[in-house]
């Protein structure tokens, strides 16, 4: 049984896809999803707008039918929680709070873990997902890390 919750959320995501679907067809095309995300301050490309649109069209119709549209929205609302998630984590191995996670820090949470890793162990995993070279990470070269694993 559907919850309440889903019920209300499902009813705002319809609500959302009315508004998107500026020529009310029951299809977002590329023109009316580029419309409104200029609306919301976004400049995507048409390429950017096509490709999001690709990335949610299982019918490949080139547009964003009603139950596309509400699976994108599920799997923003997923994306979203794990992406607090993740920022969590990185908040939480960045023991002094520079914005920034150095050899040392991981090492200390990954040796109170049954797995004993050495300083050079460490420093080749940044190694591998550091971009600037500057030999600690990031949020986004963290993120790269984690979907290394």
């Amino acid at each position: 049984m559907e919850s309440l919750r889903a019920k209300r959320e499902n009813e705002e995501y319809r609500q959302a896809f009315a508004v998107f679907d500026l020529n009310h067809d029951g299809e977002i095309d590329a023109d009316e999803l580029e419309a409104v995300l200029k609306q919301l301050g976004m400049k995507p490309t048409k390429s950017e707008v096509k490709a999001m649109i690709r990335k949610v069209d299982k019918t490949n119709s080139g547009t964003v039918n009603i139950d596309e549209f509400i699976a994108m929205m599920e799997r923003r609302k997923k994306y979203q929680k794990s992406d607090a998630n993740l920022r969590n984590a990185f908040q939480f191995f960045d023991r002094d709070g520079d914005g920034f996670i150095t050899a040392e820090e991981l090492r200390s949470i990954v040796s109170k873990t049954e797995r004993e890793m050495t300083v050079r162990d460490v420093e080749s995993i940044i190694g591998e997902v550091d971009k600037d070279g500057d030999g600690k990470l990031n949020y986004e070269e963290f993120l790269r890390l984690m979907q290394t694993l």
